[in-house]
């Protein structure tokens, strides 16, 4: 692989892993709000156990995306 192909691969991940940055920024700041609110209302037990659910499919997302995203530059190193 010459030094102007490594360049492209590199470049290529860094737009994807931006991309996915983006994506777990925008989880982030789902999780935030829904925090917030929970500290900010008196919540029923049920309502209290579905803002745990999402933060914890959206903590998966987060994880899941990250995972992905790394693996793409770990394969070139």
């Amino acid at each position: 692989m010459t030094n102007e192909e490594y360049l492209r691969q590199q470049l290529v991940w860094v737009e994807r892993r931006m991309g996915a940055l983006a994506e777990i920024e925008a989880r982030l700041t789902e999780m935030r709000a829904l925090a917030e609110y929970a500290r900010d209302n008196s919540l029923s037990r049920v309502q209290t156990r579905e803002i745990n659910a999402k933060l914890q499919g959206l903590q998966q997302e987060v994880t899941k995306l990250d995972e992905q995203s790394k693996v793409f530059w770990l394969d070139y190193q």
